[in-house]
């Protein structure tokens, strides 16, 4: 049995197609102004009584009543309400479709009566029903939306009459428009499953042999059909592969503009864990967001609203599913492995795991969740406590995913010293911890998702307590308020302690912070590495040895002749020292060099 076969709730989207049909498929025709008289009453009642006596009608919105209407239509429709399949009093239009698309004729809210509509083809003797509405949802007191597929040129027999005896009067519309079902192209992948049967049924029992999920390729569209019958509907689940480090999923159907076609994305498990779904639409389409890569199930089905019959002539049978996977713009984020942490300080910094990888252990220890030990695709910060106690690492209402967060101490391989899930007072399953700090100690923070989930957030360090690192007996801080010492980082330590303590480069010997520099002037780590290009000569020999003019890695006689050949211009090789003008300096520069770079 289909686990979604249960009778669906109405729903929003017939109250989307209604406002739809009359703001854009029929804009004002439903006003009195624009009103089409479509019926002449006789004698006997409407002239329209009896099929063969048709009214020919266009698309607009036209007067009509079944009062004194008798009933000569089939006893039996697609329209089935508590056992009753006829159409009683009914009146008929004849109508020519303009156009290859969806044809919606609508009384809804505008009769006084409980009101069914049918459209035929063929004649009055030999009539082939398409379609049958009996109460359209969103329609009050009974009315009827009728949503069906047209083809142009073709001729249609439009039925209205009412559940009961009796009759009544009202308005009804009519309009044909380009419709959004796009139906299937050879080159489709094909469901495997044949309309009618039950072997793509995932969590339900198949026809005598276990269900099947039908793989789908990523970004190929894939042709399926569906039927509903008896209170049954053909649910079709297929398996989609994301692949690491994971990406933005989505997923579009596209079904006959009289179906209400609905899409879920589930865990690939039994019993069906749904995460997400979507109906109704032109096309339906859902968009998943962010997973983490693994294996999931994007689930199909129609809306119980419209028997389907697998060789339907109006391509209600036929729907199109394409998902997709791609990486909505993400980068790989620059501190994913824990060697290329980035530097911070107490505040809040914003951050993104999205295609991060997993570099940490890929668990944690128990006490660090209730259910689970798993974490994965981190990124890492490096922190310098500028505190003497407690300090506080947040993610808390900060984080659009399931996070988890880790305190390492002594570098990538460190001990852990402090660890969580979710945070006590935190919402939407984010972490908080709290740890006490050393002045001058460098902590790792690793910030992962459960299982895996990844998003974006913002991080939020504080600490409290002082400290003295050059301890002369005024707080840090203090000093650095007060501008006496230098903290051009910004990180709540002066720079002498953060050489000091090893928390900051300076590989050149200048006395000065590598990062400051870099932050300073970008053209001295040209390779944006983090790295004084100066102390690099193997990647960098033109900034290490700038007098090795031509390159050779020896100052030699070619490199002179070059200075002594251009004195007085502004060569910009030769011009060693930048001023604009090769002179005596430069000459200088290159005999101060000489030999080996």
């Amino acid at each position: 049995m289909d686990p979604f076969s249960v009778n669906t709730p109405s729903h929003p989207l017939w109250a989307h197609c209604r406002d739809r049909f009359l703001a854009v498929a029929l804009p004002g025709v439903l006003m009195a102004s624009s009103t089409v008289l479509a019926y002449a009453p006789g004698d006997d009642g409407p002239v329209n009584d009896l099929c063969e006596n048709a009214l020919e009608i266009q698309d607009g919105s036209h007067v009509f009543t079944t009062l004194e209407a008798e009933t000569d239509g089939p006893d039996e429709s697609l329209c089935s309400t508590f056992g009753s399949e006829q159409i009683w009093n009914d009146i008929w239009y004849r109508y020519t479709a303009p156009i290859d698309g969806t044809l919606v004729i609508s009384t809804c809210d505008s009769v006084d009566f409980d009101s069914r509509i049918a459209i035929y083809t063929g004649g009055c003797a030999d009539l082939v029903e398409h379609a049958c509405n009996d109460d359209g949802t969103g329609c009050s007191d009974y009315s009827s939306l009728l949503v069906t597929n047209c083809t142009a040129g073709v001729d249609y027999l439009i039925r209205i009459g009412g559940y009961a005896e009796g009759g009544g009067s009202g308005s009804f519309g009519v309009k044909a428009s380009e419709g959004c079902a796009y139906g299937c192209d050879p080159e489709d992948q094909s469901e495997t499953e044949p309309c009618g049967e039950s072997l793509n049924g995932g969590c339900a029992p198949g026809q005598g042999q276990p269900p099947e999920v039908e793989p789908i390729s990523l970004g190929s569209p894939l042709c399926g059909s569906w039927y509903v019958e008896d209170g049954f509907r053909d649910t079709d689940y297929y398996r989609v592969e994301v692949p690491e480090p994971g990406g933005r999923l989505s997923a579009e159907l596209t079904s006959s503009d009289s179906i209400i076609g609905y899409v879920f994305l589930a865990e690939d498990s039994c019993p069906n864990s749904v995460l997400l779904y979507a109906y109704g639409g032109c096309p339906t389409t859902l968009d998943a967001g962010w997973l983490a890569p693994g294996s999931y199930r994007i689930i199909v089905a129609p809306g119980f609203e419209v028997p389907i019959e697998c060789d339907d002539s109006d391509g209600r049978a036929d729907y199109r599913l394409t998902v997709r996977v791609d990486d909505g713009g993400a980068t790989i984020p620059g501190n994913d492995d824990c060697a290329a942490a980035q530097v911070v300080g107490s505040g809040d910094w914003p951050f993104s795991t999205l295609l991060s990888t997993t570099d940490g252990p890929p668990v944690s220890p128990e006490d660090c969740g209730q259910f689970s030990d798993s974490i994965g695709s981190d990124v890492w910060f490096s922190w310098t406590a500028s505190c003497a106690g407690p300090a506080t690492v947040s993610l808390c209402g900060a984080a659009d995913f399931d996070t988890r967060l880790e305190i390492r101490e002594g570098g990538c391989d460190g001990a852990l010293i402090a660890c969580n899930d979710d945070g006590e007072r935190c919402a939407d399953y984010t972490s908080e911890l709290v740890f006490d700090g050393a002045c001058g100690t460098t902590y790792l923070i690793r910030v992962g998702g459960y299982a895996g989930a990844v998003g974006v957030g913002v991080l939020t360090i504080s600490c409290e307590g002082t400290c003295d690192c050059n301890e002369n007996g005024v707080p840090d801080q203090d000093e650095i308020d007060q501008g006496l010492v230098a903290d051009c980082d910004a990180n709540g330590i002066p720079d002498e302690c953060d050489l000091l303590f090893g928390s900051a480069a300076d590989c050149d010997a200048d006395g000065g912070l590598d990062a400051c520099q870099i932050a300073a002037d970008g053209s001295v780590d040209s390779d944006d590495d983090g790295i004084l290009d100066i102390c690099q000569c193997e990647l960098h020999p033109a900034v290490c040895c700038p007098a090795d003019v031509d390159g050779d890695g020896v100052v030699g006689g070619a490199d002179l002749g070059r200075v002594l050949g251009s004195w007085n211009t502004a060569d910009p090789v030769a011009d060693l020292d930048g001023d604009g003008t090769v002179a005596g300096t430069d000459l200088a520069i290159v005999l101060g060099s000489w030999g080996d770079c």
